[in-house]
């Protein structure tokens, strides 16, 4: 979502017209020389349209807060965007049993104009200072005098300004994330002029090329804000030291970060599809290019940035999104339904009270990159235990980032489904002697092969014919495998090739999801 104006003054013609696409991980040779144009053409980037800024609420609204059954729920925007971006959001959630009046939006635009200069626009920490005082007011109005947060991209980072400095860990029972910059972007580092993006540029291409020349210029347009969350900033130093996803005396807040990219894509990357000009690997192409531990997420030689974890955090649930821009996922329907599910949660599984009706709760193991020996078909697997309200346990299994190689001339190219060299390819995920363990109770196989095709690089099933009921401790493994708690046998394939290096396999190591129902 790149702001047209800036993007058409600052980006050469040749950069204006490439656009993002839902594809990943090249041969690191065939991106080296693109991937420094992309961080600047993302550069531009806004997580929303640039509309005319609404009223901030007034003081006086502040103590007429009406009180209601449910803890309210505060929505909080981000960098250069604005409250109304939640209005889908909300709109769901008064679906789902929430009223009107426990749904509120911290709209801070007036403080995050793009341009403003006069005043400049203020730094994060003074944007949490003034969130503190409304969740504190908002907070009287709660059933438990808590809330829970729900925060897009910057918005993350002054919520969580607010749980760690200003009080917000007694006040907050869950916070929640979408494609936040926990960690920095890529973005901000090379508007700030601080990182080494620049450098890298220059040492490849020449001190007096154009891209150098651009960066400089989108240093000029950086405020406060995306000084602040360039990597290794002051501000980010100091939120991420110690704990990241700090706890107040009852143990809460719970931690849930939504990210569309995984950690591999690549920035830019070439093959047969559209005359092999430069194509975008990343999802959200504003918040990316960093790793969890803050610094350059690098693969291979030269300036060759992939998505990495930037909006993961310690000791939260990390979950990955199908592939999403960065101001989608407020609108994603999937993402919408996964938010209330996680507020509706408890750190001991129990029901929330306080939330409008009992939600589904999903379990699942670490999201692990497996590909076949020489990388011909890789993928990103999860397998998943759901439990319903009515306390039904069934297998979900997710697949993320499927792709494969070609090599039509010789060199290997690479392609996201539904692309490839050919027309159809579709990525099929198999799964074979799934087993839904009972403890102590029963067992539950579901017999034969089993698949489900999917003509993107992102999807998930539910197995529902391998449910089990009521309470106790589930695990979901395959027994044939020498790992007796080992994940389940899922295979990758991507069709319509059927050559015997075109498939995949999960680790067995990897642990299957278990989980309690009380």
């Amino acid at each position: 979502m790149i702001h047209s104006e800036l993007k058409a003054r600052l980006l050469p013609a040749s950069l204006n017209n490439i656009t993002v696409q839902q594809r990943r991980r090249p041969s690191p040779a065939w991106t080296a020389v693109t991937a420094g144009a992309l961080c600047l053409s993302m550069a531009t980037a806004t997580p929303a349209s640039a509309l005319p800024a609404p009223a901030a609420p007034n003081q006086a609204q502040r103590s007429a807060y009406a009180s209601g059954p449910h803890r309210p729920i505060i929505f909080v925007h981000g960098w250069h965007s604005e409250g109304a971006v939640w209005n889908g959001m909300k709109g769901y959630a008064e679906t789902q049993g929430y009223k009107e009046s426990e749904l509120h939006v911290y709209d801070y635009s007036k403080m995050t104009k793009p341009g403003q200069t006069n005043p400049p626009n203020p730094g994060i920490d003074h944007i949490a200072a003034g969130f503190a005082r409304e969740v504190n007011e908002i907070a009287k109005t709660s059933p438990d005098g808590k809330v829970d947060i729900v925060a897009h991209s910057m918005g993350g980072l002054v919520a969580r300004a607010y749980i760690k400095n200003l009080g917000g860990a007694e006040k907050v029972k869950h916070f929640v994330s979408m494609g936040s910059p926990h960690h920095g972007t890529i973005v901000a580092d090379v508007g700030v002029g601080a990182s080494e993006a620049v450098r890298a540029i220059g040492a490849f291409l020449g001190d007096h090329n154009i891209l150098v020349g651009y960066a400089k210029e989108l240093a000029e347009n950086c405020d406060f804000q995306c000084h602040d969350m360039a990597s290794g900033s002051a501000f980010l130093r100091s939120l991420n030291s110690g704990d990241e996803a700090p706890h107040g005396a009852d143990g809460y807040p719970r931690y849930t970060t939504f990210r569309s990219n995984i950690d591999d894509e690549p920035a830019v990357y070439l093959n047969t599809r559209n005359k092999f000009k430069p194509q975008i690997g990343l999802c959200d192409g504003v918040v990316f290019g960093i790793t969890e531990q803050g610094a350059w997420a690098y693969e291979g030689k030269g300036p060759n940035v992939r998505g990495g974890k930037t909006s993961t955090l310690r000791g939260a649930e990390n979950i990955v999104t199908t592939c999403l821009p960065h101001g989608e996922y407020y609108n994603d329907p999937w993402t919408q339904e996964k938010t209330l599910d996680t507020l509706a949660e408890t750190t001991i599984g129990e029901e929330d009270k306080y939330a409008p009706r009992a939600r589904n709760r999903t379990k699942c193991n670490e999201l692990t990159r497996t590909h076949y020996r020489d990388n011909w078909v890789q993928a990103w697997l999860q397998s998943c235990l759901q439990v319903t309200p009515e306390k039904e346990v069934a297998p979900v299994l997710r697949i993320r980032g499927c792709g494969h190689y070609r090599s039509p001339f010789g060199k290997a190219l690479w392609y996201y489904t539904p692309e490839g060299w050919g027309d159809n390819v579709e990525c099929v995920m198999g799964r074979d002697g799934l087993s839904l363990r009972k403890k102590g109770s029963r067992i539950k196989k579901e017999p034969g092969y089993h698949k489900a095709e999917f003509n993107a690089r992102a999807g998930e099933v539910k197995v529902d014919t391998l449910s089990l009921h009521g309470p106790g401790d589930y695990q979901l493994y395959t027994p044939t495998l020498n790992n007796p708690n080992g994940s389940p046998r899922i295979t990758v394939k991507v069709q319509p090739w059927d050559d015997s290096d075109n498939y995949t396999t999960l680790d067995p190591l990897v642990e299957g999801p278990s989980v309690t129902v009380h």
